[in-house]
């Protein structure tokens, strides 16, 4: 009787203690009492950054717009207003003799698959920048709860033009439009023996947008710029140099005349003078313009002066 009392004790132990064993994640609450303690919280998703630093520049219709920090702002409350991404910005203005100007408001941020163009009036700021100024501003945009910084790119300027492509947060994707230097100098003679009358092409640049007239090449087209000199040593009067006289033999053959506006190479030389002209000679050719090239004055057969554009 005593052993039968003695091992029912030993089995409501064990009994016992496997019960709270088997708990698991169950614990004790002030009472004593085993509460369970329910299943693992959830975790947080990661939050989406709400700013990042873009420091970088684009040119697009004779500005150059340098961005700094892009901010995203939530929605204001009582459904008064979107989220809004505001850049800040600084907008160069490369033109030398128009007046006040201000940059293009053709902008679009595309974050994934979609797309947002709508300026924020309320925090936008372009301004009016006076010829070879620069002023500070703001470039915002209307965007929705499903906008991710992190993926967001800026498009500056319509389909038809060259755009400019500024990804925000990474630097692969940009097309930034930047101006090339080129490497070109030598003299130009017109036809005839003669060598009194000259041009001497001093440099040049490819770029894709006619800053002179805050006017952008375009779509699939950009600029090949020349500057240079004209000279006339003898005594004849009546020397002038017409845009309309200058010829760019492109890599394939075909000829290229003066770009319309975008040149502004004429220019009357008295004799025994060298006169520099008020612009650039301006040619318009496939993007992105790359090879040999020979700049011509007048004879559009003759040599002229070789080049390569890399």
């Amino acid at each position: 009787m005593n052993a039968m009392r003695k091992g029912g004790g030993i089995a409501a132990v064990l009994v016992g203690a496997m019960a709270v064993s088997g708990c698991g994640a169950a614990e004790r609450d002030g009472t004593e009492t085993v509460a369970d303690s329910g299943p693992p919280a959830a975790t947080t998703a990661a939050a989406k950054p709400t700013e990042v630093q873009v420091n970088r520049s684009y040119w697009y219709g004779g500005f150059k717009v340098t961005l700094g920090t892009a901010r995203l702002s939530p929605a204001a409350t009582g459904g008064d207003g979107p989220p809004v991404v505001a850049i800040d910005a600084t907008f160069q203005n490369l033109s030398r003799d128009r007046d006040d100007a201000t940059p293009t408001e053709d902008l679009l941020l595309t974050s994934g698959s979609d797309s947002y163009g709508e300026l924020s009036e309320p925090h936008a700021e372009l301004p009016e920048v006076p010829a070879q100024r620069s002023k500070t501003g703001v470039i915002a945009i209307e965007v929705d709860d499903k906008f991710d910084l992190t993926q967001a790119v800026l498009t500056v300027g319509e389909p038809r033009f060259r755009q400019a492509v500024v990804p925000l947060a990474r630097p692969d994707g940009a097309i930034l439009l930047e101006p090339r230097p080129i490497k070109v100098e030598g003299r130009v003679y017109p036809r005839g023996s003669s060598k009194e009358v000259f041009i001497t092409v001093t440099g040049g640049e490819v770029r894709a947008d006619d800053w002179a007239n805050l006017a952008q090449a375009p779509s699939g087209q950009e600029y090949v710029l020349i500057s240079f000199t004209a000279t006339n040593e003898g005594a004849a009067g009546m020397t002038y140099v017409f845009d309309r006289d200058l010829t760019l033999v492109k890599p394939d053959g075909t000829k290229a005349g003066n770009a319309g506006s975008c040149s502004r190479a004429q220019v009357y030389v008295q004799p025994n003078s060298t006169v520099k002209p008020d612009g650039q000679a301006c040619f318009e050719v496939t993007a992105p313009a790359a090879g040999a090239y020979r700049f011509v004055w007048l004879n559009k057969e003759s040599e002229g002066l070789r080049f390569s554009i890399d």
